[in-house]
């Protein structure tokens, strides 16, 4: 909804009026974030939820969600979480915020991690760490190169919670190893009762809760088997779609982190290629500088020149000067980071996002049904493409079970995504899509059970036995798990998650 009302219009200006309303939004947020992050050197941004404490009100990281919770809880002590859970009638729990759809929303107790942050052990011999989950991952990082440690896998922004990143089983993009969850080695969870308990491998309620959105309970603490400190090269290239396509198997043996960044809704011959591996040279002198450039270009083009395009009718022509830019630019550069810098991003421009794991051998068919489709459209928006093996412990993640090409589209809130989302999702269905549960969707129960067979099935059982009274249940999770909505108020929307909207004629399920 936005924030002036266009009734008196005729319908077509209606919609250029809401267009460019959106347009001014989404550029004074994108603003904003850039001149924090140029004022700070490249440290912070403004990508976190954040809860309003004088209205009560939480929003997400592009302040697309919002709702206004009975309760907002801080603790800090496992014992005020099992308290807090055990007393709640609705409770949700939430980290950095770094969401794209409702999941975190109630008008219940709403418990915040964001002061359950401690580091309480590090074996440096081992590589053995344990975290309370509240904390962020840039900082989790920090720490970690400071006993000569790193995660094998971290996400695209350092502004999540540990919490959130097993939750909704995070992936990076590997040739040997891709998810966070491959290398979780136990974890304690806060049962509905609230009750705290250490789970293990061997235990299937630990796969569960990873990928489980919150729905299993409040993960506290985890213990997360760490390498040796490393050095990341990453290099761009502007390289052909049909090279990618002919030489997709070599490239991802070759290298071991491997993403494309494919421009959707106009034809290009180019596609963007990242590529980060291992190495012992040391960190590029002001290689913070390096980053911020790259940052900054793609603010450029995604953030703003691409959302224009769209206004003033001129997507190929932008479409194809963005990737001349970064060839200009970007082509053929080379940087080694400390792989706590050279994985995640902190500046993004605010957009929406909707993201499936499909079978690697046919995801160069559903990528082709997709770039038609969004052509067809004219729908312009930036498609980054990651690969992962068959490594997550997740029950419900969007690459488990087979090794999974992932097909995010990431396009501006300056363009309403609404329709397109839908019909898109409905090709990734096609080609046996897995969702990413962090992002955009129409799927339901059925869908679910559909993707997930008889993982859905143990899911929903270990789900009932930590939760049967529905505690940790709002409307976006009530859709997926069970098909039946609850008493949970509407939210406000601004995103394509609008179409998170129940299905026409969804039936709840038994599984």
């Amino acid at each position: 909804m936005g924030v002036f009302e266009f009734d008196f219009l005729a319908p077509e200006w209606r919609r250029v009026a809401d267009r460019i309303e959106r347009i001014a939004r989404t550029w004074a947020i994108n603003t904003a974030n850039t001149a924090v992050y140029i004022a700070s050197f490249g440290e912070r941004v403004l990508h976190e939820g954040r809860h309003a404490s004088l209205r009560g009100i939480w929003s997400n990281w592009n302040r697309s969600f919002e709702s206004q919770p009975a309760s907002f809880e801080t603790p800090e002590t496992e014992a005020e979480i099992c308290r807090i859970v055990k007393e709640a009638t609705r409770l949700r729990a939430v980290g950095g915020g770094h969401t794209f759809n409702a999941s975190p929303l109630t008008n219940g107790t709403m418990l915040s991690l964001d002061r359950y942050t401690k580091i309480l052990s590090v074996d440096q011999a081992t590589g053995r760490v344990r975290v309370q989950t509240g904390i962020r991952l840039r900082d989790l990082t920090a720490a970690l190169l400071e006993h000569g440690l790193a995660l094998a896998v971290q996400g695209s922004t350092d502004a999540q919670s540990i919490a959130g990143l097993l939750s909704t089983d995070i992936h990076g993009t590997g040739r040997d190893v891709g998810f966070l969850s491959s290398n979780v080695l136990s974890l304690r969870l806060v049962d509905a009762d609230g009750r705290a308990r250490t789970l293990h491998p061997r235990d299937e309620m630990f796969h569960a809760a990873l990928g489980g959105l919150g729905a299993c309970g409040v993960i506290t603490e985890v213990e997360i088997q760490c390498e040796r400190a490393y050095n990341l090269r990453k290099s761009v290239e502007i390289v052909k779609r049909d090279w990618v396509t002919k030489n997709i198997d070599a490239i991802l043996e070759e290298h071991k982190h491997v993403s494309f960044y494919y421009v959707g809704g106009v034809f290009t011959e180019s596609v963007r290629m990242n590529v980060w591996d291992r190495t012992v040279a040391p960190p590029t002198p002001l290689y913070r500088l390096h980053k911020m450039r790259l940052e900054l270009t793609d603010m450029l083009v995604s953030g703003y020149a691409l959302g224009l395009a769209k206004l003033l009718d001129l997507s190929d022509l932008v479409a194809n000067l963005g990737l001349a830019f970064m060839w200009l630019t970007m082509n053929g550069h080379s940087t080694v980071y400390p792989a706590r810098e050279g994985f995640p991003r902190k500046l993004f421009y605010r957009h929406d996002e909707l993201e499936y794991g499909v079978p690697y051998d046919t995801h160069q068919a559903c990528l082709d049904e997709v770039f038609a489709y969004l052509e067809e459209k004219r729908f312009l928006t930036i498609i980054e493409v990651r690969f992962t093996p068959n490594t997550s412990e997740s029950l419900l993640g969007p690459g488990v079970g087979r090794r999974t090409c992932f097909i995010e589209l990431a396009p501006s809130l300056s363009i309403d995504s609404t329709e397109v989302f839908a019909d898109v999702e409905k090709i990734l269905w096609k080609y046996g899509g897995q969702l990413h549960l962090g992002k955009a969707t129409r799927a339901g129960a059925r869908e679910m059970a559909a993707m997930y067979g008889e993982r859905f099935t143990r899911f929903q059982r270990a789900r009932r036995e930590a939760d049967p009274t529905g505690k940790f249940v709002n409307d976006f999770t009530a859709r997926l798990f069970t098909g039946v909505a609850t008493t949970e108020p509407s939210v406000t929307a601004t995103s394509s998650a609008e179409h998170a909207a129940p299905i026409p004629g969804l039936q709840p399920i038994t599984a």
